[in-house]
C-alpha cells in the first residue's frame, strides 16, 4: 500500500470498561470472565465497541483503519482454534525457552506465566475455516478508508501451544504457517489493504526466528496480493519495564529476509534509536511512536522529532507511523488523545517534506 507516513494502529484499540474487566487483564486461556456482558448480548456489545473503535480512528485522522480487535480476548488465543488442537484439556505452557532478560516483568504476571496452560497439539493441524473473515466484513461495512487486519504468525503460534504431536517446534511451526496461509487467503480474497502477522515471539525466540522463522513467514504469506506486514514487539506495555535488547536487530533481519513488505516494530518505550532501522533492509517500516507504558500523551513536536530522526535512515515513502503495540488496555480518552498527537506530529513532518 503506497503513501508516505501513513498512520494506523498496530491492531487493537482501547476496550471500554463496559466490555471487559480491566483488572483481569491476565486472565488465562479460555476464561470468559474477561467479558462483562452476559453471553446473550456479548456480540451486540462487541459490535458497538467495534463501531466506537472505528469512529475514534476516523475522528483522530488515521489513514488506515482496523476493527480495534474488540472481539478478541487475546491476540493469540483468538486464532488457536485449528483442527488438531485440544482446547478443552489444556497442557502446561512453559516460559523456559523465552529470552525475557530485557524486561522487568510485573511480579504478578510473572507468577501467572509460570503456571499458564495452553491448547495441546494432539494431531496434524488443519484449517477449520475463516476466523476473522466476518470481522473484516463488519469493518468494511463501517468505514470507507483503507483497512487492515491482523492474524497470529506461525512462530508465535507454535511457541504458545503445547506440542504433543510433532517431532519438534520447527515442524509444528511450518505446518502452522500452511494453515495460517489459508486464513490469510480468505481475508485477501475478500479484499483489504494490509494483512499483518503478529510475531512478538520472533523477539523472545530469536534463535528459532533465525533458524526457521523466515521460511515460515514466506509459507504463511505465499500468494497474498495485498500489502503484507509483520509486527514484532517487546510485548504489551503492561507486562513491565523494558530496555533495548541487542537481539532485536537480529530478529528484524530475519523478518527483512522474508517476503513481507512491511515491518511493524516497537520503538518508543524501549528507547530505540534510528540505527536499529538499518536492520529492516529495504522493507517499509511501521514505526512505533507512542509509549503505551505511560498514560502521558506525547506532544506532536516529540513525535515529529522522532520521525525526522528516523527519516535519516528510512525514506518517507517507506515510513509509516503507529503506536508501539496494541492499545486495548489503555483508557479510551488516553488512547484517543495519543492517536490525535500521532496524527498531528505526522502532519508537522509531512508539511516539511519536499
Amino acid at each position: 500500500m503506497n503513501g508516505s507516513l501513513l498512520t494506523q494502529l498496530v491492531g487493537s484499540y482501547s476496550k471500554p470498561s463496559w466490555l471487559i474487566r480491566h483488572h483481569r487483564v491476565t486472565t488465562p486461556y479460555g476464561d470468559d470472565t474477561f467479558w462483562r456482558p452476559e453471553p446473550e448480548v456479548l456480540q451486540d456489545a462487541q459490535d458497538d465497541a467495534t463501531r466506537l473503535a472505528i469512529a475514534d480512528q476516523e475522528r483522530a485522522g488515521l489513514d488506515v483503519i482496523t476493527d480495534g480487535e474488540e472481539r478478541r480476548h487475546r491476540f493469540d488465543s483468538y486464532f488457536l482454534r485449528f483442527h488438531g488442537l485440544d482446547t478443552t484439556r489444556l497442557g502446561q505452557w512453559s516460559m523456559a525457552d523465552r529470552d525475557l532478560s530485557f524486561i522487568r516483568l510485573d511480579p504478578l504476571l510473572k507468577g501467572r506465566l509460570g503456571q499458564a496452560y495452553a491448547p495441546r497439539v494432539v494431531d496434524k493441524l488443519g484449517w477449520p475455516g475463516p476466523t476473522a473473515l466476518e470481522d473484516l466484513r463488519f469493518l468494511k461495512r463501517h468505514t470507507s478508508r483503507p483497512v487492515k487486519m491482523t492474524v497470529i504468525g506461525p512462530l508465535t503460534a507454535a511457541a504458545r501451544l503445547v506440542n504433543e504431536a510433532y517431532p519438534d517446534e520447527e515442524a509444528l511451526g511450518m505446518d502452522l504457517a500452511a494453515v495460517i496461509n489459508q486464513e490469510l487467503r480468505a481475508l485477501d480474497d475478500e479484499g483489504l489493504d494490509v494483512i499483518q502477522l503478529d510475531e512478538p515471539d520472533f523477539h523472545f525466540r530469536a534463535d528459532q526466528a533465525c533458524r526457521w522463522g523466515t521460511r515460515a513467514l514466506d509459507v504463511a504469506l505465499e500468494g497474498i496480493q495485498c500489502t503484507s506486514a509483520v509486527h514484532i514487539c517487546y510485548g504489551y506495555a503492561l507486562i513491565g519495564e523494558k530496555q533495548v535488547n541487542p537481539r532485536y536487530a537480529q530478529a528484524l533481519e530475519a523478518i527483512a529476509a522474508s517476503r513481507a513488505q512491511q515491518i511493524s516494530l516497537e520503538y518508543e518505550q524501549p528507547g530505540h534509536e534510528p540505527d536499529v532501522l538499518r536492520h529492516c533492509g529495504d522493507k517499509e517500516v511501521i514505526l512505533g511512536l507512542l509509549n503505551l507504558g505511560s498514560q502521558e500523551v506525547e506532544t506532536p513536536d516529540h513525535i515529529a522529532r522522532r520521525l525526522r530522526d528516523a527519516l535519516e535512515v528510512v525514506p518517507a515513502e517507506r515510513l509509516r507511523a503507529a503506536p508501539d503495540c496494541g492499545m486495548w488496555f489503555l483508557p479510551r480518552d488516553v488512547a484517543y488523545a495519543k492517536l490525535q498527537a500521532l496524527v498531528a506530529g505526522v502532519a508537522l513532518v509531512r508539511a516539511s517534506l519536499p
